[in-house]
């Protein structure tokens, strides 16, 4: 069986705009909500009163891929195995993957950025990127690290975030928090591809983050908060299947429909190494 990418970034996304794009539409205009000023009030004086005029964000729902895949009945009979359930599953994975991309490829368009190509992660670029998201009121809640396996194997190579010492023990923690040492209990049990806490932001680790370029390779992790990007599903993934009497073969295709976008720009930070 073929391996599959630890698939990360729908769960880390603000997706709470899909119910409004189920019905119809192709786009969904997503206002930009800013503070208000809170002014003295002098006695016998009328308030003044700010007008609203707020910009927006679209998200358009641009993106139908497919997979498609057809089993001959010679195969079928000839074979042991039941290949439509598995080959079904991968088409679904295939789609997923699709998704996972489009996020992890809205790197392109951030403002902020630390790191050069061809660079191991540091601790130092670490504090940089998560100052970027504190700098912009970005709330502590739902920060999510998404990196390579080679810049997980970097981050363990940096003393701080695996000496006894430095991340403690059980009920004795301190901000760097690793592996199996959540909150001072000893857990056993991840979510596929989540390897724990650095400085309060969860780590999550896939091969699906983009590379582009050669010698050096760009590596472009991302460092997040939820809100710094949005996606919606207008249509979850769809199997269908018809029999080909010309070709006498059971043909299966799935599609999903979906949009992404960058929603909040200064809640996240590209790491490039």
């Amino acid at each position: 069986m073929a391996t599959e990418s630890n698939l990360q970034m729908m769960k880390l996304v603000n997706n709470m705009f899909t119910s409004d794009i189920k019905m119809k539409g192709d786009t969904l205009h997503i206002p930009d909500i800013s503070n208000l000023t809170a002014n003295d009030k002098s006695a016998s004086t009328d308030v003044s009163f700010e007008t609203i005029t707020e910009g927006k964000t679209d998200l358009t729902i641009d993106n139908h891929k497919y997979a498609a895949f057809k089993v001959e009945d010679i195969v079928k009979v000839q074979s042991a195995y039941d290949l439509m359930s598995p080959y079904t599953e991968k088409a679904g994975y295939a789609l997923a993957k699709a998704m996972d991309t489009s996020l992890l490829s809205l790197y392109s368009g951030l403002s902020q950025s630390v790191g050069s190509a061809g660079s191991a992660i540091t601790d130092t670029n670490l504090l940089t990127a998560i100052q970027y998201l504190d700098d912009a009121d970005a709330p502590g809640k739902d920060r999510s690290l998404v990196v390579k396996p080679s810049q997980m194997k970097a981050m363990l190579a940096i003393d701080k975030f695996v000496r006894a010492d430095a991340v403690g023990y059980l009920a004795q923690m301190s901000p760097v928090v690793t592996g199996a040492l959540q909150g001072g209990n000893v857990k056993t049990e991840f979510p596929k591809g989540y390897f724990g806490q650095i400085y309060g932001v969860g780590v999550y680790v896939t091969t699906n983050v983009v590379t582009t370029g050669s010698s050096p390779v760009s590596t472009h992790n991302l460092l997040f908060h939820k809100d710094a990007f949005i996606a919606a599903v207008q249509q979850d993934i769809r199997v269908q299947s018809d029999y080909n009497i010309r070709s006498l073969a059971t043909e299966v295709v799935a599609d999903v429909l979906y949009g992404v976008a960058e929603y909040r720009d200064t809640f996240a930070v590209r790491i490039l190494t």
